[in-house]
């Protein structure tokens, strides 16, 4: 009769005892390891953009965009610092080199009434566009989200999304 075993080898029933303390420490040693990476988490706290003009980007984050300024902890006077809601914030760094972006690289924000905000564009005569780069024209999402992009005074691009349905 044929005996089947768990190994494709012999094995003595004490040899597998004998190294049985050994087996749990190297499964308990792999559950430690896994563990340490699970003891922090990291949030989003700020984004840092480099700008030509401080005081044009500023007027433009608050005026089109609604941020309230609050206090620039570093105290250089290049700097100007954004609340974008609980413990987030926008850093404006007034910088001589500039950097190259895309649409691709935008920061996007939600907000509480969409048309409101478009007429606010409108009024303004900030332009906007769908993904697509089609001015004035608003995109609805497969989730029912409508959304439009627009630049800042240095071109970065910024996604604005209506709240989901």
């Amino acid at each position: 009769m044929q005996r089947y075993s768990l190994f494709p080898f012999p094995v003595n029933i004490r040899t597998v005892f004998r190294y049985l303390p050994c087996l749990a420490l190297f499964i308990f040693s792999l559950g430690v390891t896994s563990s340490r990476a699970q003891e922090y988490t990291a949030t989003f706290e700020h984004q840092a953009i480099v700008v030509s003009d401080l005081d044009k980007s500023a007027e433009f984050y608050q005026e089109v965009l609604g941020l309230q300024e609050v206090e620039n902890k570093t105290e250089k006077p290049t700097r100007r610092w954004f609340s974008m809601g609980e413990h987030l914030e926008l850093h404006l760094l007034l910088e001589e080199e500039m950097v190259s972006v895309n649409k691709y690289l935008h920061m996007a924000l939600a907000v509480s009434n969409f048309d409101n905000f478009i007429q606010n564009l409108r009024d303004k005569k900030i332009p906007f566009y769908n993904w697509e780069g089609d001015p004035n024209k608003i995109k609805l999402r497969p989730d029912g989200v409508r959304q439009v992009y627009l630049q800042d005074p240095d071109g970065y691009w910024i996604e604005i999304n209506s709240n989901a349905p």
